[in-house]
C-alpha cells in the first residue's frame, strides 16, 4: 500500500516506531513486563490485590499485537508534529464509530476483561464537533502503553505537518524566526541598510540591520502565536483547557 493510500498519521506512528526502536528499549520493557508479572504471582495477589483488581481494567500487550501497541513517546512526538490532541476519551464529544464499540466488545470478551482506559488522538476540533478529521483509539496497556484499538476518518491534509512546523515548541519557533530573519538580511542591498557610500557589504551596518529585524520579527511572531493559536503544540498536545 502506497503512502497517498493509508491514514497519514497512523503511517507516521508506524514509521516513527520503527526508526526510534533500540534493543535497550525492548529490554526495559521486557524488565518492566516481568517486575509487572511478577506483582500478581499467585503468592503475591493477595499482598497486592487492588493493583490486580484494577489489571482488569487495562489491555494486554499480546505478542501478535506487539505491532499495534504504541509508547507515550511515539505518540507525543506525531502529536506535536501533527498539532494533534490526545486526551482521554471522555473529552471526545461526538459519537464513536459503531465499529470502535465493536472491537472494544471483541477485545473485552477475548481477554476477559472490562477495559476502561481510552484515549483519542485527532485534532482539536474533532475532540468539540462532529469531523471527518482522522482518529485513532487507544487503550492503555498494563504495562503503560497503549495499545491501538480503531481509526477512522480521512486522512489530515498532507501538508499540515509543514503550515505547524513552526508551532512544535518554543526552539523551532526561536530558530526558525532566527533563520528567516539571517536570510532577509543577506538579501538586502548595502544602499537599503545604511546611506553611508562607503560601507561594503560585511559591514557592522548588516550586523546592526539583524539584530534590528530581528527584535521586530520576535515581536511580531510572539503576537501571531499567542493572539491566534493560543500555545505551541508541546504545551496543549495533552491539555484540554486549550478547548
Amino acid at each position: 500500500m502506497s503512502l497517498f493510500n493509508q491514514q497519514p498519521v497512523f503511517h507516521a506512528l508506524q514509521e516513527h516506531k520503527q526508526k526510534t526502536a533500540t534493543p535497550e528499549d525492548a529490554l526495559i520493557s521486557e524488565t518492566n513486563k516481568i517486575l509487572k508479572q511478577d506483582l500478581f504471582d499467585d503468592k503475591k495477589i493477595l499482598a497486592n490485590l487492588r493493583q490486580y483488581e484494577e489489571s482488569f481494567e487495562y489491555a494486554e500487550e499480546a505478542s501478535d499485537h506487539q505491532a499495534d501497541v504504541y509508547t507515550l513517546k511515539h505518540i507525543k512526538t506525531i502529536a506535536i508534529e501533527y498539532r494533534l490532541k490526545f486526551l482521554e476519551s471522555n473529552h471526545f464529544q461526538p459519537d464513536f464509530p459503531y465499529e470502535a464499540i465493536l472491537k472494544i466488545k471483541d477485545h473485552n470478551r477475548v481477554l476477559r476483561k472490562d477495559l476502561k482506559h481510552f484515549f483519542v488522538l485527532t485534532t482539536d476540533n474533532h475532540f468539540k464537533n462532529k469531523s471527518a478529521d482522522e482518529a485513532i483509539l487507544f487503550a492503555k496497556t498494563i504495562y503503560g502503553n497503549y495499545l491501538l484499538i480503531h481509526r477512522w476518518g480521512k486522512p489530515l491534509d498532507k501538508w499540515r505537518k509543514l503550515k505547524n512546523f513552526l508551532l512544535r515548541d518554543f526552539e523551532y519557533l526561536f530558530m526558525s524566526v532566527v533563520t528567516i530573519t539571517l536570510c532577509t538580511t543577506l538579501c538586502l542591498p548595502t544602499e537599503v541598510i545604511t546611506l553611508d557610500d562607503t560601507a561594503t557589504y560585511w559591514s557592522g551596518y548588516r550586523v546592526a540591520a539583524f539584530f534590528h529585524l530581528l527584535i521586530f520579527n520576535l515581536g511580531v511572531t510572539a503576537f501571531i502565536t499567542f493572539a491566534f493559536t493560543k500555545n505551541l503544540s508541546s504545551s496543549i498536545w495533552n491539555q484540554r483547557n486549550d478547548f
